[in-house]
């Protein structure tokens, strides 16, 4: 009997699972000041973080740097996935596409600079997709990652916020 493949959420969440009996959960590290945004993975091609399940996903890797992206934003950043490393895949699902507007007669109409106009439509059905990506420290050829310094002081911050925040403290 062929054995089914799991879902990609209970994929995740047993690994999850395993990795809290285990006693470390994916989002705890040491802290260090002006790090706090160091823990959520992202994708420095599109400048955009990894949310919900793909973000626990990528946490869960156990890695240091944040950055993930796929072998072929790699190779044009003008980097190298090293040979045997294996991806981590994540999912994506797209609720809408874009499509070219015609006229009545099927043919694409143009804007003032004789592009044909794209417009948005929303998908009856979403669907999903998967990729594999792959984090820096597994790619040769990366530049280091960045990290911002710190402009502002902790203490000042959070005695700022509690000031605001109206809240009576005894």
């Amino acid at each position: 009997m062929a054995e089914t493949k799991k879902a990609f959420h209970e994929q995740v969440a047993e690994k999850l699972i395993e990795q809290l009996r285990q006693g470390t959960a994916p989002w705890q590290r040491p802290w260090e000041p002006g790090e706090a945004a160091s823990l959520i993975p992202i994708n420095p091609t599109t400048g955009k973080r990894y949310r919900g399940i793909n973000a626990i996903q990528l946490m869960s890797q156990g890695r240091v740097d944040q950055r993930w992206l796929t072998y072929k934003q790699a190779a044009a950043a003008g980097a190298q996935v090293r040979k045997g490393e294996h991806g981590t895949a994540i999912q994506y699902w797209k609720f809408s596409e874009e499509h070219t507007r015609t006229d009545e007669s099927g043919k694409p109409v143009l804007d003032a600079q004789g592009k044909p106009v794209r417009a948005e439509v929303r998908l009856e059905r979403p669907r999903v997709f998967f990729a594999t990506v792959f984090n820096a420290e597994q790619i040769d050829g990366l530049p280091p990652m960045q990290r911002r310094e710190q402009t502002w002081h902790a203490v000042e911050r959070a005695e700022a916020i509690l000031l605001a925040s109206g809240a009576v403290i005894q």
